[in-house]
């Protein structure tokens, strides 16, 4: 008979396995959500369930409040045993908790957590640092501290989630909220979140058409009857929110076009499917993991079966969307808008490159240098890439090109300064430039801006920029827009002058939000500073076109 001395046991370091959970939470929203979604969801027969978001981006910190049912003390031990079997997944009941990483999730971005829970009129308060992590050397349980245990107190059932020594830089507010009215879409809509004094909702894109889908074959031998909805919006998607969302039991895994990733009008296309059997799927090659990555592992059998049917209907939605779009192209009504769309976006485009390379000559100024190129190019490095040559009509606006490890902005040893002329495509002048193709870096090829008038419904927006394609859409079907084509034709100066007012002022807003998001402002008061200069420029050089 063996001894004790002659067995191997699997063991866990429980300090190194915490902070190596928690290093899956890279965002403040995953961190967010993950203590969110349990308010949502413990919670007693009868109640609304109501989680209340504070983000102190100053202190560093973030509450978390809900009025769920709370813990008891032996709720609380279970709460922070590692990978510990849910409650309620253990009483048959789906939802979210498979992977028991809560107790972990903060200190992805911070030191501290602590929780507050009251439960059937007692409250426990008990408290995490990283400090207390870092200490534990050993295979030892890490000790919380108990601050409160079960004390009786009138206050109704709810948990409390302080998480303090936040190491972002700020806290994401807008960030933060469309990931939660994300996830809100396949919510209970009794629920509600409030982020600061933000109130989260959910409000889906406004529909075209939609179908819905129901596998067959083998696809149906994998899927079950999981049934898909293939939804066309109005107005082009913001990135996020393009693709099939995958759920199972209601839970968001995913969100895929599948095979028509970033093919053309496949920026129209959202939709969803409910595939209870990712949650029951026990193959050796798992699904999903407790990572929390918003990513399918595609080696699964039934998530390869679940892309192929999304990549089908999808597809076949596209085509359709493609036929229509050409179809509408071809029209008379549609060639006199394009005209107009294209004279629009020559004058933004005119100013862009003088915007463009005047910012980059006045950081060049404020480096020391008269050379634009030593200087970072804001907001238009996507813009027409084009390198000395004999192809493009350009002007020489630097005799030495860009920055290099031996130039006067010094890589320390990469790759070396390009001394050739820097170039910027002008009409009229000699062909000194060509084009670079491809970046290095894998980024598209660079252009300027699209204008293109679209009918996107008339809840949608004037206009809307989408960055990706860097095209601003002008909704045919808003009312101003249709009131002013009533009293005349495209061609009538009401409506050229109100299409150009209203892409010229989303133009100026998508420049203005481009800078920021690059941290080019400093002071809250300059992205109006500077949209009320574009506006005034593009008013000037657009003058002639109101004639």
């Amino acid at each position: 008979m063996s001894s004790q001395a002659d067995q191997i046991f699997v063991r866990s370091h429980v300090a190194r396995d915490l902070l190596q959970n928690a290093a899956l939470f890279k965002t403040d929203k995953l961190v967010i959500w993950e203590y969110v979604s349990n308010g949502l969801q413990y919670t007693d027969p009868g109640t609304n369930p109501v989680v209340r978001v504070f983000l102190d981006s100053k202190r560093k910190c973030i509450r978390i409040s809900d009025n769920g049912r709370g813990m008891d003390w032996a709720s609380l031990q279970n709460f922070f045993v590692m990978h510990g079997e849910n409650i309620d997944r253990k009483q048959g009941r789906p939802g979210r908790g498979r992977f028991g990483t809560g107790k972990s999730a903060a200190f992805g971005i911070a030191d501290k957590l602590q929780i507050t829970t009251v439960r059937g009129g007692r409250r426990s308060v008990v408290a995490l640092t990283r400090a207390d992590i870092d200490a534990m050397s050993s295979e030892d349980p890490i000790p919380v501290k108990v601050i409160e245990k079960e004390v009786p107190t009138s206050k109704e059932n709810g948990t409390l989630v302080e998480i303090e020594g936040v190491h972002l830089r700020s806290l994401d507010q807008s960030g933060t909220i469309r990931y939660i009215e994300r996830h809100l879409a396949r919510w209970p809509k009794n629920c509600s979140v409030f982020v600061n004094n933000h109130e989260c909702e959910y409000f889906e894109p406004p529909i075209a058409s939609q179908k819905r889908f129901l596998p067959e074959g083998s696809l149906k031998k994998e899927l079950g009857d999981a049934e898909m909805v293939v939804k066309v919006s109005k107005a082009p998607l913001e990135e996020d929110l393009r693709g099939v969302s995958i759920y199972s039991n209601g839970v968001w895994h995913e969100t895929t076009l599948g095979s028509s990733e970033g093919r053309e009008m496949s920026q129209y296309i959202f939709g969803e499917i409910d595939v209870p059997r990712l949650d029951e799927d026990k193959s050796p090659i798992p699904p999903f993991d407790l990572s929390r990555s918003m990513k399918l592992n595609p080696n699964n059998q039934l998530v390869q079966a679940i892309y192929a049917f999304i990549s089908q209907k999808v597809e076949l939605t596209r085509t359709e969307l493609l036929e229509r779009e050409r179809q509408r192209r071809a029209t008379e009504e549609a060639q006199k808008l394009e005209q107009e769309a294209s004279e629009i976006a020559r004058v933004i485009n005119e100013d862009f490159e003088a915007f463009r390379l005047r910012v980059a000559k006045a950081k060049a100024r404020a480096v020391g240098t008269t050379d634009p190129s030593e200087a970072e190019v804001p907001a238009g490095e996507e813009g027409e890439n084009l390198i000395f040559g004999d192809d493009i009509p350009s002007e020489i606006v630097a005799q030495t090109g860009g920055r290099g490890s031996e130039g006067g902005g010094g890589g320390g040893g990469g790759t070396p300064r390009d001394l050739m002329p820097l170039v910027s495509p002008k009409e009229g002048e000699e062909k000194r430039g060509r084009s670079a193709g491809e970046l290095s870096s894998g980024r598209r090829p660079r252009g300027g801006f699209k204008v293109q008038f679209k009918r996107m419904g008339t809840e949608s927006y004037r206009a809307q920029y989408v960055p990706d394609e860097r095209t601003i859409y002008i909704n045919l079907d808003h009312p101003q827009l249709v009131a002013a084509l009533g009293i005349g034709s495209i061609e009538d100066p009401a409506f050229r002058r109100l299409a150009y007012e209203v892409a010229f002022s989303e133009y100026a807003v998508s420049l203005a939000s481009e800078l920021a998001n690059r941290d080019e402002y400093l002071d809250p008061s300059d992205p109006i500073v500077d949209i009320r200069d574009t506006l005034n420029r593009l008013a000037r050089k657009g003058a002639s076109l109101y004639a």
